[in-house]
């Protein structure tokens, strides 16, 4: 038998939300699962764990309503306990428009305390002395797919159920420590932070752009838009198109378009016309260095 309540619509979530409200029941722990780039393009929100000290609850957003989501996530009347809450807010932000409001994140506590290992997992079992089983197995999970194993949907729900428990030590500590302050403000900063990212931008967040020179800069950028909409079209994570280091290579002259190793669920019409933009903006590129060398 399972040990959660799954709640797959907007009704279901608003009621869940309101019931709480009622109960004047204002902390409950908080988790997401995401799809960063892995199994298909961009970023989605593909799970919501909560425990509210009796009931652990799973959401799955995928019909519900943005609005919805949006009147749990940024609800300012319920505390939620979260560990490392910028990946979370990031997601929702980028992918949502939503962000999370009144936030306990306890990550910030971990790292003042100076514990040896700081994942979640570890953190629970030097303190609670509980193992969490499967972790490597679910560290690559595919959480977008549907339906989700009864393991795995167990395995996600165990995230959450601990934070309180770890919430109550943690909080301690600091206080004896005298490290209360700082923990307030560094908590403070996680939700003042600005976590939108624009797109169009990331080109610039890719490993090896800032060592390209500023003759490849330009090129890079043109070859990253054109790998995207394509990604974009076919939904596939885009390295799996071209992989970076590949882009980056063919930017800096360093390998050339036939280098490239299409996947085989790309097909060929669509190959011949990436090639066909890739190649325009090669040449584009090389008319304007060459009148650059004309001019000097």
């Amino acid at each position: 038998m399972s040990n959660y309540t799954l709640i797959n619509t907007g009704v279901a979530l608003q009621k869940y939300l309101d019931d709480l409200l009622e109960a004047k029941q204002i902390v409950i722990a908080l988790d997401t699962e995401a799809n960063n780039h892995r199994y298909a393009y961009g970023q989605q929100l593909c799970l919501i764990q909560i425990y509210d000290g009796t009931s652990s609850i799973i959401v799955d957003p995928y019909n519900i309503e943005n609005e919805t989501l949006r009147y749990f996530f940024e609800n300012r009347d319920i505390l939620k306990i979260m560990y490392d809450a910028p990946n979370d807010i990031s997601l929702l932000v980028n992918s949502k428009n939503i962000t999370i409001k009144s936030i306990l994140d306890l990550r910030p506590g971990v790292e003042l305390l100076k514990y040896e290992r700081k994942d979640l997992h570890s953190v629970i079992y030097a303190e609670l002395g509980i193992e969490l089983k499967h972790k490597t197995k679910f560290q690559g999970y595919n959480w977008l797919r549907r339906p989700l194993s009864e393991e795995a949907l167990e395995y996600a729900s165990n995230d959450v159920i601990y934070l309180p428990r770890l919430k109550d030590i943690i909080l301690r500590k600091i206080y004896e420590r005298q490290l209360l302050d700082l923990f307030i403000l560094r908590n403070i900063r996680i939700q003042n932070r600005d976590y939108f990212n624009d797109p169009k931008d990331n080109y610039q967040r890719v490993k090896g752009y800032k060592g390209l020179n500023d003759e490849c800069k330009p090129r890079f950028q043109q070859l990253h838009a054109v790998r995207e909409k394509y990604a974009k079209l076919v939904n596939t994570p885009s390295a799996y198109i071209i992989p970076n280091r590949l882009l980056l290579n063919i930017a800096s002259g360093r390998q050339t378009l036939e280098d490239i190793g299409f996947p085989k669920m790309l097909r060929e019409n669509l190959r011949n016309s990436m090639l066909r933009d890739l190649r325009q903006v090669i040449e584009s590129s090389v008319l304007k260095d060459l009148r650059g060398e004309y001019q000097k």
